[in-house]
C-alpha cells in the first residue's frame, strides 16, 4: 500500500513536468530553425502577401518564410512568385515552372524570387527530406537557377 501512494505521489508530481517538455515535432522545427539561421538563412513567422487571385494555394496550413539574400551578381532580377495550387505549380509570369520546383515536397506551398532574396514559405512538416528541399531551392536561388532549371 505504502508503494503505491509513493507512485501517485511521484507520477502526480511528474505529470506537469512532463507535459512542457517539446514534442517530437517541436524539437525537429527547433533544429531546422537553428540549421537554417547558422546557414545565413532568415526564418520569419510570416505568412506570404500579395499573391494574385489567380493563383489561389492548395491548402490553408500556416506558412514560415525561410529566405535569403541573393548574391550582388544576380541581383536586379525580373521578380517571380511560384504558387503551389490545387492544380499544381504555377507562377505569376505565366512561364513554365522549373523542374527543380515540380519536384519538391507537397509541403512547400510559395516561392519568391525578388531582385534581392529567395523567400520559401512552407509548414515546417515533412522531417529532413522536405528540409533538404528547402534547402536546395534556396542555393538554386541563390545562384540564379530557379527560372532556368
Amino acid at each position: 500500500m505504502v508503494y503505491i501512494i509513493i507512485f501517485i505521489t511521484i507520477a502526480a508530481a511528474l505529470g506537469p513536468l512532463l507535459s512542457v517538455l517539446p514534442s517530437k515535432h517541436q524539437r525537429a522545427v527547433a533544429g531546422f530553425r537553428e540549421r537554417a539561421r547558422g546557414a545565413g538563412v532568415l526564418v520569419q513567422l510570416r505568412e506570404p502577401k500579395n499573391i494574385p487571385a489567380r493563383l489561389q494555394r492548395a491548402s490553408d496550413e500556416t506558412l514560415v518564410c525561410y529566405s535569403r539574400r541573393l548574391n550582388v551578381a544576380i541581383r536586379g532580377m525580373e521578380p517571380e512568385l511560384w504558387v503551389r495550387s490545387k492544380a499544381g505549380w504555377e507562377s505569376r509570369s505565366g512561364d513554365p515552372v522549373s523542374a527543380v520546383i515540380t519536384g519538391v515536397t507537397q509541403h512547400i506551398e510559395v516561392i519568391f524570387l525578388s531582385d534581392e532574396d529567395i523567400q520559401v514559405f512552407w509548414d515546417e512538416r515533412g522531417g529532413e527530406g522536405a528540409y533538404s528541399q528547402v534547402e536546395t531551392l534556396i542555393e538554386s536561388g541563390i545562384a540564379g537557377g530557379l527560372k532556368t532549371g
